[in-house]
């Protein structure tokens, strides 16, 4: 006869755990158990504020994460400097070949020669590069440097993401943010809810859970909620409820569009499957106000002007790519694309063709309702820190505060611990 399992079995056993973990980990959402959300406390804030921004322009937050600590020096790069030349020697750009954009107050700054794409983006008014962005006594950490990007607090004692924060307080519905890819950063987890992750792929099959029908429809029925269910089993049977209506939404969701038609001739590699995902997912309509997308790897100790251009040359596909499908605002949609990485690299190059880990850097926007230009000031390439890395001028927790205002249209403060001067980059 055979046995009727419940989900109390299917939990407690181990072929149970092992593939509600799989399905769990290709997709889906977790309700975390928590007393509240805990925001990081600062002592330094600035005072000046904006209210949050009304907008019948419907933009959408997509945050690219370049893991690795990419080299902003040798991505907005002071050509003309003679300081730049000699700390950088045989890895600097040279003059001729780094693609001009202006002047940042004295200095004549140009993008990566990889970077034809944002280039045309920069010469059409779409692209904001905010210069010498970091945070106080930084950490050369990948791990703690990325958890503090990510978390929004220095102090590194913050147990979420300031993405999950919001999710924490902005509802229930499971698309509101989606993270493309195997891994959810931290950046997309609160202390009582997590975004949720797709697949890096335009298939809409590969959305889904895999498995026969039956065990397919065996898993449905054991995730459905049943009234005065035990705390935990009625979280694991929520969150297995919302991984199948986000494969689902999303799978329909991109069998109603297609990808975006290549602009550049460039190959765009994963980091481009991913933003191809959210195109068609902004295209179709899904609710999700924030995306995550992440690149690696920037960590250039060796060989760095091959690498970091390989790389910065995907990238420039992918969002060239991407960009090509939102010319403009006149549909009413208005991604904004966020790229950033857990630090910048030394001023000095090293003796192996490459860099090490150093301190501030730069945050590219990108999109129609971006108002292009350079924000912040440029770090001095002679009085560095004690360390001999660059001073940051730019806190990075203003360019949170001006997403969560003008994007998210909340209150930072709420999120970020204390009040920080959103900037003027987005229009």
């Amino acid at each position: 006869m055979a046995r009727s399992f419940t989900r109390r079995d299917f939990l407690s056993g181990s072929l149970g755990v092992g593939a509600a973990g799989a399905l769990h980990t290709t997709l889906g959402p977790v309700a975390r158990l928590g007393s509240g959300t805990r925001a990081p406390t600062n002592t330094t804030a600035e005072t000046a504020s904006r209210p949050p921004r009304s907008t019948k322009v419907e933009r959408t937050l997509v945050l690219c994460t370049l893991y690795g600590g990419n080299d902003g020096l040798n991505t907005v790069v002071p050509y003309e400097s003679s300081a730049y030349k000699a700390l950088r020697g045989a890895v600097s750009i040279p003059h001729d070949q780094a693609l001009p954009l202006g002047r940042a107050g004295d200095v004549a700054l140009g993008l990566h020669p990889a970077m034809t794409g944002l280039k045309g983006l920069w010469d059409a008014g779409q692209v904001a590069i905010i210069l010498g962005v970091g945070y106080p006594n930084p950490s050369f950490s990948h791990f703690e440097s990325m958890e503090i990007m990510q978390s929004a607090d220095p102090s590194g004692d913050s147990v979420s993401g300031w993405v999950g924060r919001w999710l924490d307080v902005s509802g229930s519905d499971p698309t509101r943010a989606l993270s493309v890819g195997p891994n959810l950063p931290r950046l997309f987890t609160g202390t009582r809810q997590q975004a949720s992750t797709l697949a890096d792929s335009t298939t809409p099959g590969s959305q889904l859970p895999g498995g026969d029908p039956t065990f397919v429809s065996a898993y449905s029925e054991l995730e459905r909620a049943y009234p005065h269910e035990p705390t935990l089993e009625a979280a694991v049977a929520q969150a297995g409820t919302d991984l199948l209506v986000v494969g689902a939404k999303a799978a329909s969701a991109l069998t109603s569009q297609r990808p975006p038609n290549p602009v550049s001739p460039n190959s765009a590699g994963d980091v481009g499957n991913q933003l191809d995902v959210v195109a068609e997912l902004v295209k179709a309509g899904m609710p999700t106000r924030a995306y995550g997308v992440m690149f690696s790897s920037f960590d250039t100790h060796t060989d760095q002007l091959y690498t970091q251009g390989n790389l910065l040359s995907q990238l420039d596909a992918g969002v060239q790519n991407f960009m090509g499908d939102f010319p403009s605002v006149s549909g009413g949609l208005s991604p904004v694309i966020v790229i950033y990485s857990e630090f910048g690299r030394r001023a000095q190059s090293n003796a192996s063709g490459g860099t090490d880990h150093g301190s501030a850097s730069n945050v590219i926007v990108a999109g129609p309702s971006v108002k292009g230009g350079f924000y912040g000031e440029l770090p001095s390439l002679t009085k560095l820190d004690h360390t001999g890395n660059f001073v940051h001028t730019t806190d990075f927790r203003r360019v949170y505060a001006t997403l969560l205002a003008d994007i998210m249209g909340v209150d930072p403060k709420s999120f970020l611990g204390a009040r920080f001067a959103p900037m003027t980059f987005l229009a």
